[in-house]
Formats: structure tokens, sequence, C-alpha cells
């Protein structure tokens, strides 16, 4: 996969340590976590390698290249600032791009209702809500623009503001919100504790053993009058009686 690495958007006067503050006044879970944004070093596939979509744990930084630890593999890497994106609070994302918030959101692990929310590109200062949407095989991803208004509160529809982002969250964490379906988790990113067991598993069916070449018209007869346990439902019942009656009729007049 190609790097798409982050960019420096032009940043709001709100420090994005005031969006996550709680209802307390507390931050929350606030962790040194880092993402992945492509494969580093490049044209390298092996356990030294890291992966886009990764989780990194922060050890240290300077001006230019930060020293993480993969948490896929537990090793140590210095990779550059512009390789990754920090990861605030679980779900939101420094610098990425519309297009990095989709293939995160499209990895394996991630699931619908799983989202992030990251600087908007087009409007710098404010924020967009990524979700993925899961509709007839397809794995979408809806976008949301947050909007500020002067008082700093956040909204995503106008009759409902917040005083911070992790209280919009809380929200459109609950269905019938008017979004395309509620969050249900941060978007997850790889590591030896991810799973996809938060992927609803396909249906299972049994195959009947019955085979109806084998159904013979005596046979059917036999069960629709109750001699026997019979594999017919009620309605087909009524059916077929209906039927051999036209038909034996028929052959009645010939």
């Amino acid at each position: 996969m190609g790097c798409l690495t982050s960019r420096l958007w032009r940043r709001s006067a709100t420090r994005l340590e005031d969006t996550l503050l709680t209802s307390d006044g507390s931050l929350g879970n606030h962790m040194n976590i880092a993402v992945a944004l492509c494969n580093f070093p490049p044209h390298r596939f092996d356990e030294h390698t890291i992966f886009f979509g990764d989780r990194l744990n922060i050890i240290s930084e300077d001006d230019d290249m930060m020293r993480v630890r993969s948490t896929s593999t537990d090793t140590e890497f210095f990779i550059p600032h512009t390789y990754v994106s920090k990861v605030h609070n679980r779900w939101l994302f420094e610098g990425i791009s519309r297009r990095n918030a989709e293939q995160l959101l499209r990895l394996p692990q991630n699931y619908s209702g799983c989202f992030l929310i990251r600087e908007s590109q087009s409007c710098p200062g404010s924020y967009s809500l990524s979700m993925r949407h899961d509709r007839d095989h397809m794995h979408n991803v809806k976008h949301y623009r947050i909007h500020q208004i002067n008082s700093g509160w956040f909204y995503i529809h106008k009759n409902r503001p917040f005083s911070t982002l992790t209280q919009l969250v809380d929200y459109y964490s609950r269905p019938f919100n008017g979004t395309c379906c509620q969050l249900t988790e941060p978007c997850l990113l790889h590591d030896l504790s991810t799973t996809v067991a938060h992927i609803p598993s396909p249906k299972e069916f049994q195959r009947s053993s019955f085979n109806w070449k084998d159904l013979s018209r005596s046979m059917i007869q036999r069960q629709l009058k109750g001699d026997e346990e019979t594999l017919v439902s009620e309605g087909l019942r009524e059916t077929l009686n209906a039927y051999f009656y036209i038909t034996e009729e028929s052959s009645c007049e010939d």
C-alpha cells in the first residue's frame, strides 16, 4: 500500500485537549497512541515492518521523528511524524485526510458503526465525523461536518449543540440520532489483541436431508391425510389438496 502521509492542516485556536473535556472537566482516556498511515520502511514486509493501520505506542518524539513501539510486533522504530497520526481518546485522529479515514475504517477488523473524528480538510479549524456504514455487502464510509459556533460549542444538527466532542460522541452513540447509524466503537487499529470477533458472523442455515426427488404423489397424499408425521406446512397442505382435487376432476372428465 502506498504511503498516504498526514498533512499539517491549519489549526484552530481551540486546543485538541479542550475539545475532549468531559462534563466533569477531566480528559478521560488520553494516551500516547498513534496509527501508521503507510508501511514503513517502504518495500519491506517482515517482522521489522510497520504496516498501514498498525497501532503504535509513542515512546518519545522531537520536531521531525517519533520513537514508537508497534503493538503488533513489539518492535521499536524511529519514524517521521508525517507517516503517522496521533490518536486522542481512541477516536480523535490528528491531521489525517478523508482518504486516510476511509482506508482505516475499511480495515477488516472494523464494522458498521465504527468511527473516528478528524480535522476537516475543506474547512480548517472544523472537524468531520467519519463512520462506517455497511449495506448490501458494501463497506461504505459516511462523513458528517461538525460545525463549531462562536461560543466554542459543536454540532452536526443545529438543534443538538454540545460543549465538547466527547458529549457529541456520547449522543450519536444512541439509536435514532439523525445519522445513517449509531456509533458503535472507535476505529479499530491493528494489534495483537485485535480480532474480527466484532464483525457480525453470517447466519448459518442447516441443509435439510429431505430429498424432494424421492417424494411420490402417494406419500404426499398420506401426509395430507395425517397418516404420518407431516413435513408439509398447513398452508402448503391446503394448496396441495386443492391441486389434487382439480387434477383428479380433470382426469375424471377425460
